[in-house]
């Protein structure tokens, strides 16, 4: 893979299989809270498909663990390169992972998956400031999240430029899609985790709470406006196929958001049984397949 220089990033990052490794980031204390007050601080969270700063709260908020199972193969950038979406696509998953590497503080990783949005943001001609952010400049500063905010609002930027070009038109749309779903991907698996724990504490019970309404808010209404934008740009769509997926999850999503404030103080085991929260997930990683094994 030949490295480049630009860079950027997005969105969400957290959990999953304890076999691939964890990093707990810090203890979580909730003093008094009760239910309303984890539901509360949840709702807090901006939702929009294009605000960075949420990611650091939600990792924090819910003491999230690092996984690198859970993010894609950095190696696999060459492979995106079939058309100007799939790279886009796949560029907002290297930017979410991005965040979750610096968050783990697997500084290693986060280096390569630099790397590998660097490659795909050259090939589909993002350039920008962020050009003179070579691996050599990262590895000699110290990276804060001020700055990873400023390289991802410069990138949205960047690729809000390219919309009235025939072959770009859908880059824009790819990039938030890909960030989108690779966030929702992580925070359902976190999700998913910690409703698998046989004994919970407060703390986790609060943080199952916290994490449902902060992954349906995701949920809804961004499904809807993706799916829109997928339905209105589709012949500009090449090797993605997700368009089905998107009008299921879309359906979904307005159901769960009806049920949230039941479901967000149900006990606990009724959360974990629900089958439209479970379809939700299997169907965000219906949508993340055909993104990363896109080209391969």
């Amino acid at each position: 893979m030949k490295y480049l220089n630009h860079t950027l990033v997005l969105v969400l990052s957290l959990a999953l299989f304890a076999s691939c490794g964890n990093k707990s980031k810090k203890d979580q204390t909730s003093g008094t809270f009760d239910i309303q007050d984890y539901i509360k601080t949840a709702e807090t969270i901006d939702p929009s498909l294009n605000s960075v700063d949420q990611v650091f709260r939600i990792l924090e908020m819910v003491n999230a663990e690092y996984y690198d199972v859970l993010t894609n193969d950095p190696y696999s950038a060459h492979s995106y390169k079939a058309s100007y979406p799939i790279a886009a696509a796949n560029l907002g998953v290297y930017v979410t992972d991005i965040l979750y590497h610096f968050y783990g503080e697997a500084t290693e990783t986060m280096y390569l998956t630099f790397q590998a949005a660097q490659e795909l943001a050259k090939h589909i001609g993002v350039e920008s400031e962020f050009g003179a952010w070579t691996l050599e400049k990262l590895e000699g500063s110290t990276l804060h999240r001020d700055t990873i905010t400023m390289m991802f609002n410069a990138l949205l930027v960047d690729s809000e430029k390219y919309q009235s070009e025939k072959e770009m038109v859908f880059v824009h749309t790819a990039f938030l899609t890909g960030a989108f779903v690779e966030k929702v991907h992580i925070t359902g698996n976190l999700l998913k985790q910690k409703l698998l724990v046989e004994e919970k504490s407060k703390e986790d019970e609060g943080d199952i709470r916290e994490l449902l309404v902060i992954y349906l808010n995701q949920l809804n209404p961004s499904t809807g406006i993706l799916y829109d934008a997928f339905f209105r740009q589709q012949d500009q769509l090449k090797g993605v196929v997700v368009l089905n997926t998107f009008e299921q999850l879309k359906a979904l999503s307005e159901q769960l958001i009806k049920l949230k404030s039941e479901l967000a103080v149900a006990p606990i085991s009724d959360i974990a049984s629900n089958e439209e929260l479970k379809t939700s997930f299997q169907l965000i990683e219906n949508l993340r397949n055909a993104i990363v094994t896109s080209g391969q």
